[in-house]
């Protein structure tokens, strides 16, 4: 019982993964796009990710896709600790997570996105156009979100367009725990979107 105990101790709170499907224009439309439209927004978190955590530094499993004419290639897959900020706040571009009393907020940042088209802005009162900054998850204790949001690139070394999604998987647990099937066992209970049509 308390080797269990001191078990849980030694686990996360709070689960987070960020995956990113990147691809080009000969995957733009058509078989490409019903494809990417049924790959997986959530994936089996590595064997090794339990091994360390810090509550002040919450493990954050990160995978980078490309999708090519022939299928999808996993070209980097890794998890590390991501520091809080001293005012409560992470940067996961272009998503931020802002530690509450009740949970955790996440919020879609277009100065985060930098260089994403199409542009996303609002206004204030007085008519000054701001970069979009919006509530995309009210998380608490036991809830699971996903936030999405697409973007058109253009590389300034070589001129060429690419495009990328953006999926953020993020857990605030009621328990601890050391599932590596976490994400993948059940769907969100929030979802939010930011997908535009990219040309």
């Amino acid at each position: 019982m308390k080797q269990n105990q001191h078990r849980s101790e030694h686990l996360p709170t709070l689960l987070v993964q960020q995956i990113r499907l990147h691809w080009y224009k000969d995957c733009r439309g058509g078989n490409g796009a019903v494809q990417r439209n049924q790959y997986p927004k959530a994936m089996r978190l590595p064997k090794d990710f339990f091994s360390s955590y810090y509550p002040l530094r919450p493990s954050t499993h990160f995978v980078f896709i490309l999708q090519e004419p022939d299928g999808f290639h996993i070209k980097k897959e890794y998890h590390r600790l991501m520091p809080w900020k001293a005012d409560g706040t992470m940067r996961l571009q272009p998503f931020e997570l802002i530690q509450q009393e009740s949970g955790i907020h996440v919020r879609y940042r277009y100065d985060w996105h930098i260089g994403a088209m199409p542009e996303r802005y609002t206004y204030d009162k007085t008519g000054q156009k701001l970069p979009l900054n919006e509530l995309a998850l009210d998380l608490m204790s036991g809830d699971y979100g996903r936030a999405v949001c697409n973007g058109r690139f253009r590389d300034w070394d070589t001129g060429i367009w690419y495009y990328e999604l953006d999926i953020l998987n993020v857990m605030p647990l009621a328990e601890p725990t050391d599932a590596l099937t976490s994400f993948t066992d059940r769907e969100p209970n929030q979802i939010y979107t930011r997908i535009d049509r990219l040309w």
